[in-house]
């Protein structure tokens, strides 16, 4: 028996039509049958039943995705304890930085970008709030797998293809951990990938990841067996996060906000 022979086919399919419809405003059956190569009879079908649930609107001959979604995913986000303490110390960080201040947790191998907070009109962060990068691209990602275990850490790499840079992902976590932060500084100038020198060294990745033209500095928030449940990432521009600001300042505001949400966490 193969490994994805339990995988009910035409769920695969429905949301093929939900992932179309996500990336696109609206869609009619045509555009929806040609994107995702089911024949527009079915896709007819799903986008008919989805109405019926709710899930989808339709105006004249097109659809598109319902805010019952957005209801979906924000009570998801309401019921995660880490959120629910974080939130007012990612706002008076964000209050005392001025700078873009991210909840970052881990699910299935990405670093999820819970909450977003910014003073700034045009918030300078990696994705926006909601969005996912793979764990070893994401600054608050890598400060979370700090304090992961070392196995969790290598099928993580696995799941991303990195195996060949697992003891050198790993050594530099490992420092990263006795530092307990992680700088990104600097536009990557090529293609090599690293999780950091860390504590106001260059931090190179990937030359198309998405910190090009920014800096971020993160933390791990941990709970009672040191195991890393959140980051807080800190990101702006690379003229507003810099040297002395970066590290002196930014760091300490930083570190004594995960501090306190570890505090809380601690003693629910």
């Amino acid at each position: 028996m193969s490994g994805t022979s339990h995988h009910v086919k035409s769920v695969q399919k429905l949301f093929r039509i939900i992932e179309a419809l996500e990336r696109h405003e609206r869609m009619g059956v045509t555009e929806l049958a040609r994107e995702t190569g089911i024949a527009k009879s079915s896709v007819y079908k799903y986008l008919d039943t989805l109405q019926h649930l709710g899930f989808v609107t339709k105006t004249e001959t097109s659809y598109a995705l319902s805010l019952r979604w957005y209801e979906i995913g924000r009570g998801i986000r309401e019921r995660r304890d880490v959120f629910q303490v974080a939130r007012s110390e990612l706002d008076r960080l964000a209050r005392q930085t001025g700078e873009t201040v991210s909840l970052v947790v881990e699910e299935d191998g990405d670093a999820v970008y819970l909450l977003q907070v910014s003073e700034r009109e045009r918030p300078a962060a990696p994705v926006e709030e909601g969005g996912r990068i793979p764990m070893p691209i994401s600054v608050g990602g890598k400060a979370i797998l700090s304090y992961r275990p070392i196995e969790e850490v290598e099928v993580l790499l696995a799941q991303h293809e990195l195996t060949d840079r697992t003891d050198q992902l790993i050594s530099e976590l490992q420092t990263l951990r006795n530092q307990r932060m992680v700088i990104e500084r600097e536009s990557p100038s090529d293609g090599t990938f690293s999780a950091g020198t860390f504590m106001g060294h260059r931090h190179v990745v990937g030359h198309d990841e998405p910190y090009q033209n920014l800096h971020s500095i993160a933390v791990p928030i941990r709970n009672a067996d040191s195991y890393a449940v959140a980051a807080i990432e800190v990101s702006g521009s690379k003229e507003s996060l810099y040297g002395r600001r970066l590290e002196d300042e930014i760091a300490r505001l930083l570190v004594n906000a995960s501090k306190s949400i570890e505090t809380v966490l601690l003693s629910q």
